[in-house]
């Protein structure tokens, strides 16, 4: 694995003089995050872990970390953007940042930066740090979000090896992994229990263990969150918009759904962008997926959230999310060359 931005010697000697430190272990909310996580506390041991979303990168968890005096902080598939942000936490701890996102070096004297794109989080933690200790046990979770994360080909070859080690087989339906399997089944019934666990990641962390497969009883949450995946797809063949690169939907959700929905509906047309946007008490979500990757996501997205207060976004050329304030729809809509939405009477 070419690392694009980083050292690993850094990296590794960061890991080793971790002993006698208050460390804290913050990663994202999805599979991948949570994978990340579990390779990465392997390592580290540490009960201070904290998932987070982007929201939540902000002055209440600086304040956090200092009241329980951490003196190192590893961020895991976080795509950081915030500056000050950065500069706040190095002022009382040091930084291991390890991810994949399109982002700036953020190497200093406090921080260590590791990127490598077109690889999950989890894969760059187990690759990179199994060269100083054995991580094989977890090989099959780091499988589960190279799938869930669409980072399935550049480790396509690792992945081979490690579907057949359990009974599967890796294969394609057009450029994606075939949708079924024990693979397959597995990291979707994860990424459901995380949905279903929202005020709880630390819940679907907690119970996956080493063995392959062995997710306690995340398995039964999931025909509830499936339901409603399944509302949500058929109001998107009687609702969707289209606008002159693809397809646009906007709906409610109980549970937080809305990256499976932009995964599923992306897989309908490739060559198309698929836009979704989710209410919120305070402000709208947006997603945006387009599968071969003619159009960039992220700088489409950055691009019609320009100069809109509050708002922000950013990811993958084939992925991108973000949020803007719930008084910008109309202005969304004009960006998007939609017509202005009728208000119900």
């Amino acid at each position: 694995m070419e690392l694009e931005i980083g050292d690993r010697k850094r990296a590794f000697d960061f890991i080793s003089n971790i002993k006698n430190h208050k460390v804290a272990l913050i990663s994202h909310t999805d599979l991948d995050g949570i994978t990340a996580a579990k390779i990465m506390n392997d390592l580290i041991d540490t009960k201070d872990v904290f998932f987070v979303d982007y929201i939540e990168l902000n002055e209440e968890l600086i304040k956090k970390l200092k009241q329980k005096g951490i003196t190192k902080v590893v961020f895991t598939d976080i795509y950081m953007k915030d500056r000050e942000f950065m500069r706040s936490v190095e002022e009382f701890a040091e930084i291991l940042l390890i991810d994949h996102h399109l982002s700036s070096d953020w190497n200093s004297d406090r921080t260590v930066f590791i990127k490598a794109e077109g690889y999950s989080a989890g894969f760059l933690c187990y690759s990179l740090f199994s060269k100083i200790k054995n991580l094989e046990k977890w090989d099959w979770l780091v499988a589960c979000s190279c799938i869930a994360d669409y980072c399935h080909i550049k480790p396509g070859e690792w992945l081979e090896k490690v579907f057949k080690k359990y009974g599967d087989k890796l294969e394609y339906e057009g450029h994606y992994v075939r949708k079924t399997g024990k693979f397959w089944e597995l990291q979707y019934k994860l990424s459901l229990a995380l949905i279903y666990f929202k005020e709880d990641k630390k819940k679907v962390y907690d119970s996956i263990e080493e063995e392959f497969g062995k997710i306690g009883d995340l398995g039964k949450h999931s025909d509830e969150v499936q339901k409603e995946i399944d509302w949500i797809l058929s109001k998107f063949r009687d609702e969707k918009e289209e606008f002159k690169d693809g397809y646009f939907l906007e709906f409610d959700q109980k549970f937080s759904v809305g990256s499976i929905i932009s995964s599923i509906i992306s897989s309908y047309d490739f060559h198309k962008m698929f836009i979704t946007v989710r209410h919120h008490e305070k402000f709208y979500t947006i997603s945006l997926r387009r599968q071969d990757g003619k159009v960039d996501c992220s700088a489409f997205l950055q691009n019609i959230l320009k100069n809109l207060d509050g708002a922000d976004g950013g990811g993958h050329a084939k992925a991108a999310g973000g949020h803007f304030a719930k008084k910008d729809m109309p202005e969304i809509r004009r960006r998007l060359g939609l017509p202005e939405k009728q208000k119900s009477l």
